[in-house]
């Protein structure tokens, strides 16, 4: 689904530079959830692999969920705004990000280009 309730509200180029620090955001959240694992992990001894080591292992675990879902999310919104900014260039005049929203469907944008008035579908 596009984020068109957003870019109709902010403009093009102010959605997409939140989207691209959101999506850094959850990278860093990934990357500290992973150094989070790694070093419950490290903890571990495998000599003394009783009950004591149920809740390294359990913390280790819940990281690594973590350090997964952050990455998915960085990934998913990263893809999701570069493709956007790849169809937002007007085909008429060539000016990047400067429309204004006109309709918006669940799979696609009808936009209307500040410079020129060209209308074209993104999506």
């Amino acid at each position: 689904m596009l984020p068109a309730g957003a870019i109709g509200k902010l403009g093009f180029r102010r959605w997409y530079e939140r989207e691209l620090l959101l999506a850094h955001a959850w990278l860093v959240a990934c990357i500290l959830a992973a150094f989070g694992a790694l070093a419950e992990i490290e903890q571990l001894s495998l000599r003394g692999m009783g009950a004591e080591a149920l809740l390294p292992l359990a913390v280790a675990f819940a990281a690594g969920i973590a350090a997964w879902y952050s990455l998915s999310r960085y990934l998913h919104m990263l893809l999701r705004a570069q493709a956007l900014a790849q169809r937002s260039t007007c085909p008429e005049c060539g000016t990047y990000g400067r429309y204004s929203l006109v309709g918006a469907m669940p799979s696609a944008m009808i936009v209307c280009c500040r410079e020129c008035g060209h209308e074209w579908r993104i999506g």
